[in-house]
């Protein structure tokens, strides 16, 4: 049997995020640096040396620091941090060429402005991971930036080249002394570029793909153009049905999964459950039986030493699959790899979500799918049960505290019913009623997990509209024609187990230009409140701070500041109600009714 291990097994963690001053008197480089970095660091900066000395103490991980400072320079600082004894890292980072001059200075590497990201992030990341070496490694690290900086010069251009060839016999005499040591610090370093060098090439394909099956060909095959890795391949599993399947794979012929393929299917379903990285540390001979129909190894892969890496890819709820990558080098995979290829997986996964959201924005077809809604899971259905009535659906929004907020319209039922209804449920965190009649209310309703909303919404599929009575719900959405229709019915049936697909359609989108748009909203507005919305737009009104107050809008155009107020109310309102229209009303009545309907068998 393979022997499998989990993400989360035997994984090393620093306890705190590494904290990086960056010390320059170019404010605007210096807030470039922190912008690069803060998404993985503490970064604190310091627009010059004396701001830089206040700053720094024992819990400073990474100086970068900048050399040629009016008051303190660079050169000031670094001695007065090492005096002080802080154990921390630093990067000359400046636009001095380097000279014999810094053969001396204790810093750990130097680099050359005009910088990077790559630049930046990268010197970083090294440093973070030099802090854990021994002295006499670093010291060997330290020695190696210092000779590469002066190599990277001419020697006839630097004051005493023969300092030069003394470093070089340092740096020797150094490595002699931790050999063994040194050359497996230097693989690990070797690793983090690596993988560095994996994730850009990555985050470039996953820029120009623009269909999920662009994107995992894509990744595929940049996986395997790397000389660690001999394959991957993606798998796309079904938890209706339970199989798994394959359409991209590079480095290998497309896996030729045999029936169920309980081996992998099991594995793949586990992943995806756990939402972690697992690894395979021998690839058996069960495993190949699986993947592949013949069970012999590709060519110029060693059996004996492969491993395989399975990841998921999933963007929220939605769960489109694993990405299968196999290497036969001698290490396994470690802590490191499962660490960046768990950030892959979730890479991959927002970039297809994004793809099939972009994909129904702009196509100018779609599918619609209509639900039967039994399930009493979803907040909706079950207060259509509550109440006896028909609930509808008016429109949504995320919420900044991660629940959805919902306009629920509610017809007939008592008011204060339903109010107590809702306020007195788990999932809503607040409701209020927005209009309240014998016929029909409104209320907003904030709730977290217990709509189909969710899960529809970061699917990136269309809720066109969502209805119910009596316990019983119907639910239409659009999807983009490359979406992959059983990942979403996965997605949306494994929460709520009550929704059954009972047809689909191919429908035309509408497209509206902008100069139907505009002339559709002349027709609704009168001449005044086409000339208040226009004098209070351009007069910067609806900036902030506002460039014009109300009363100076009304006196420009000859009105008292209320029947400004109450002509703009009325002009907004009406601009919002054919925004609105419009993006409820992709799909026209017509387009519904000549759609052609395929009834799904489940």
């Amino acid at each position: 049997m393979s022997t499998e291990r989990s993400s989360g097994d035997d994984t090393e963690t620093r306890s705190t995020t590494p904290v990086v001053l960056v010390v320059d008197d170019d404010e605007d480089l210096a807030d470039t640096c922190e912008y690069w970095l803060q998404s993985d660091y503490d970064v604190r900066v310091a627009y010059g040396g004396e701001e830089a000395l206040e700053q720094a103490d024992e819990s400073v991980d990474v100086v970068l620091l900048d050399r040629r400072m009016p008051g303190l320079t660079g050169d000031d600082v670094l001695d007065a941090l090492r005096e002080r004894g802080l154990d921390c890292h630093v990067a000359m980072m400046t636009a001095v060429e380097p000279d014999t001059d810094i053969v001396d200075m204790p810093f750990d590497d130097y680099l050359v402005k005009p910088v990077t990201k790559t630049d930046v992030r990268e010197a970083v990341e090294e440093l973070v991971v030099r802090s854990d070496f021994d002295d006499e490694v670093r010291e060997f690290f330290a020695l190696e930036s210092t000779e590469d900086a002066l190599r990277a010069r001419d020697a006839e251009d630097l004051r005493d080249p023969e300092v030069l060839s003394e470093l070089r016999e340092q740096v020797e005499a150094v490595r002699r002394g931790q050999e063994d040591e040194i050359a497996k610090r230097q693989r690990q370093l070797d690793r983090l570029h690596h993988i560095n060098d994996l994730l850009r090439e990555v985050d470039r394909a996953l820029v120009d793909a623009t269909t999920r099956e662009e994107i995992e060909e894509t990744v595929c095959e940049s996986l395997a153009s790397f000389e660690t890795y001999s394959a991957a391949w993606v798998a796309r599993y079904s938890s209706t049905v339970g199989t798994v399947d394959c359409r991209t794979s590079a480095g290998i012929a497309p896996p030729r999964l045999n029936g169920r393929a309980d081996a992998v299917t099991s594995l793949v379903q586990s992943v995806l459950e756990d939402r972690r990285v697992a690894v395979l540390d021998d690839v058996d001979a069960e495993h190949f039986e699986a993947v592949f129909e013949s069970g012999e190894v590709p060519s110029g892969v060693d059996r004996e030493t492969l491993s395989a890496v399975v990841v998921p890819i999933a963007y929220r709820d939605a769960a489109y699959g694993a990405l299968v990558v196999y290497t036969d080098r001698a290490e396994t995979f470690d802590d490191d790899d499962r660490a960046v290829f768990d950030e892959l997986g979730a890479t991959i996964g927002h970039g297809i979500n994004a793809a099939e959201s972009k994909r129904l924005l702009y196509s100018d077809t779609a599918v619609e799918l209509e639900f039967d809604h039994e399930d009493s899971g979803d907040l909706f259905v079950e207060l259509s049960a509550v109440v006896s009535d028909a609930v509808s659906l008016r429109g949504f929004s995320p919420s900044s505290d991660g629940g959805i907020s919902c306009y629920v319209s509610v017809e007939g039922a008592d008011p204060e019913s339903v109010l107590e209804y809702l306020t007195s449920h788990d999932d809503v965190q607040n409701v209020r009623t927005i209009t309240s009649g014998a016929d029909e209310s409104l209320f907003e309703v904030n709730v977290v997990g217990s709509t189909v909303l969710g899960p529809l919404v970061e699917f990136g599929a269309s809720v066109d509209t969502l209805t119910a009575t009596d316990g019983h719900g119907s639910l239409v959405v659009t999807v983009s024609p490359d979406a992959d229709l059983r990942v979403l019915s996965d997605t949306v049936q494994s929460a709520f187990p009550g929704l059954e697909v009972v047809a689909k359609r191919e429908v035309e989108q509408s497209v509206q230009s902008t100069e139907t748009f505009k002339r559709e909203l002349e027709d609704k507005l009168t001449p005044r409140q086409y000339d208040v919305l226009e004098t209070a737009f351009v007069s910067g009104y609806f900036g902030w701070p506002r460039g014009s107050t109300a009363e100076e809008v009304a006196e420009s155009l000859g009105i008292s500041a209320p029947t400004f107020h109450e002509h703009l109310r009325s002009a907004e309102r009406k601009l919002m109600e054919t925004f609105f229209e419009q993006t409820s009303e992709a799909l026209s009545t017509e387009q519904r009714q000549t759609a052609t309907a395929d009834s799904i068998s489940r």
